[in-house]
C-alpha cells in the first residue's frame, strides 16, 4: 500500500479495525509523547491564566477588616466550579510526560491546592468572599478532568479512541477547544447587557458551524459519528462555555445551545460527494465559517462605542485615559485578548500547509495581526473617557502570535500522530481509497 493511500485512510475506519482485531494498534513513541506534552503545556498555561485572573478579580487587594470565609453554595456555584477545574486536570495530565504520569488522585490534591491558594488570596480581596466547598469542587473537577484523560490515554493509539474522540489530528479542533475560555470571558464580561448576548450567538453560530463541517467531511464519510452525535456534543460544547450566563440570561443560554445544535446538525447532515479533494477541507471549512467570527471581533470592536463617543485620543497605558479599571473593563479587555488569540491560530491555519514552520509564518502573522489590532485601536480611540491604548494593542498582537505558536504546536502533534499509524490490510479500503481508486 503506498504512503498515499495510507494518508488518504480516515482515522475513525482505522480504529473500528483496531476494535474488530483486524489490525494491530500502534503505540505512542517518544517523538508522540514529546509533542503531546508541549501542547498540553501550553494550552493548560492558558487556561490556568484564564482560570487565575477570572477567579481574583477585580484585583483590589487588602488587609481585610473581617475573615470572609464561606462553607456553603448554590447549585450553579457547585457546577461551574467543576466546569472550571475539570479542563485543568485534563491539561495537567496530557502536559505530563510517560514517566511523569501522576496518578488521577494526586492530580485532585493539586488541583485542591491550586484552589486552596485562590481562595486564600480571595481573603484579601475587597470584593471576594473564601469558600471551603470551592476547594472541594475545585478539586472534584481537577480529579474529573484527570480520569476522562486516563480514560482516553488508556487506549491511547495514533489510530484509536484518543485521537477518534477528541480530532487530536485536525488542528481545526482546537479553535474549538480554545473558544471555550473565550466563551466563558464573554459571558462574565456580558453582565446584564442583553445586547452583547449576541457575541455569544455569534461564537456558538462559528463553533457550530466548524463542528458540523469536521461531521461532514470527516466522521461522516466513514459513518463513525451520526450527525445528531456531533450536534449534542456541539450543544454541551456551548453549554459548557457560556455557563457563567445561565443565571443573567437564561433565554439567551436556552436559545443559543438550540440554536448551536441546530446549526451543526444540518452541516454535518448536508448531502456529501466523495472526491480526493474533500480530504484537504480545512482550509475551505474554516473560510466558510470566517464571517461569523469576523462579525464578532467587529461587533466587539464597536461595543465599547455604546457608551459614548469623543474625539479621538490615545494613551500609552491601560486604558489609555481611565485612571482605574472595573472588573468589567478588565474582563472585556481580556476577552479581546482571547479573541486574538484564535484570531493568530486562524491565521497560521490557513497557511498552514503551505508553511511548514513557525519561524517562517512568523512575518506574514506579524503583519495580519498588527493590521487588525491597528483597525482595533483606530476605533477605540473615539471611546469616551478610555480612547486608544498602546499598551492594549501590544497585548493583543503578543496574543495573536501565541495563537500562531500554538497553531504550529498543535501541527508538530498532528504529525507526530500520524507518522506513527500503522498499515492496514490492503483489502480493506476507506471511501477515499476507493475514490482514488476510481
Amino acid at each position: 500500500m503506498t504512503a498515499r493511500i495510507r494518508r488518504a485512510i480516515s482515522t475513525p475506519l482505522s480504529a473500528a479495525l483496531i476494535r474488530a482485531g483486524v489490525t494491530e494498534p500502534s503505540t505512542p513513541t517518544d517523538g508522540t509523547v514529546e509533542t503531546g506534552a508541549r501542547l498540553g503545556l501550553a494550552l493548560l498555561a492558558y487556561m490556568l491564566g484564564v482560570t487565575l485572573i477570572i477567579t481574583l478579580l477585580p484585583f483590589q487587594f487588602d488587609w481585610p477588616t473581617r475573615w470572609r470565609v464561606m462553607f456553603t453554595g448554590g447549585p450553579v456555584d457547585i457546577v461551574a466550579n467543576v466546569l472550571l477545574f475539570l479542563p485543568l486536570g485534563f491539561l495537567f495530565r496530557l502536559a505530563r510526560r510517560e514517566g511523569e504520569r501522576h496518578a488521577a488522585l494526586t492530580v485532585l490534591w493539586i488541583g485542591a491546592l491550586v484552589s486552596m491558594a485562590i481562595e486564600s488570596a480571595q481573603l484579601f480581596e475587597r470584593e471576594r468572599y473564601a469558600s471551603v466547598l470551592d476547594v472541594a469542587t475545585n478539586g472534584l473537577g481537577a480529579w474529573l478532568g484527570a480520569i476522562a484523560y486516563d480514560r482516553l490515554a488508556s487506549r491511547r493509539r495514533v489510530d484509536g479512541v484518543l485521537i477518534g474522540r477528541l480530532s487530536l489530528e485536525l488542528p481545526l479542533m482546537g479553535l474549538v477547544y480554545l473558544m471555550i475560555p473565550l466563551l466563558w470571558l464573554n459571558a462574565l464580561a456580558s453582565g446584564p447587557v442583553a445586547e452583547r448576548a449576541v457575541l455569544s450567538l455569534l461564537l456558538g453560530v462559528f463553533g457550530a458551524s466548524l463542528l458540523g463541517g469536521i461531521q461532514r467531511h470527516h466522521f461522516g464519510p466513514v459513518r463513525s459519528l451520526d450527525a445528531r452525535v456531533t450536534a449534542a456534543a456541539a450543544a454541551l460544547w456551548f453549554v459548557a462555555g457560556t455557563f457563567p450566563a445561565l443565571a443573567t440570561h437564561p433565554t439567551m443560554l436556552l436559545t443559543g445551545t438550540l440554536l448551536v445544535g441546530g446549526l451543526a446538525w444540518w452541516q454535518g447532515s448536508r448531502a456529501f460527494t466523495l472526491l480526493p479533494s474533500n480530504r484537504r477541507f480545512e482550509v475551505p471549512l474554516l473560510t466558510s465559517a470566517a464571517p461569523a467570527y469576523a462579525a464578532y471581533l467587529i461587533l466587539l470592536t464597536l461595543a465599547p462605542l455604546l457608551q459614548g463617543v469623543d474625539a479621538w485620543q490615545i494613551g500609552v497605558t491601560f486604558p489609555g485615559v481611565a485612571t482605574e479599571w472595573t472588573k468589567t473593563e478588565i474582563l472585556r479587555f481580556l476577552e479581546q485578548v482571547a479573541a486574538f488569540t484564535l484570531l493568530g491560530y486562524m491565521t497560521a491555519e490557513f497557511r498552514g500547509r503551505s508553511v511548514p514552520a513557525y519561524r517562517l509564518a512568523l512575518p506574514r502573522l506579524v503583519l495580519m495581526s498588527a493590521a487588525a489590532t491597528l483597525m482595533g485601536e483606530g476605533i477605540r480611540g473615539f471611546h469616551e473617557g478610555h480612547g486608544a491604548s498602546i499598551a492594549r494593542g501590544c497585548v493583543l498582537l503578543a496574543a495573536a502570535m501565541y495563537g500562531g505558536w500554538l497553531y504550529y504546536l498543535q501541527r508538530s502533534h498532528v504529525k507526530e500522530l500520524l507518522s506513527t499509524r500503522n498499515p492496514l490490510p490492503a483489502a480493506r479500503t476507506s471511501p477515499w481509497e476507493r475514490v482514488d481508486a476510481a
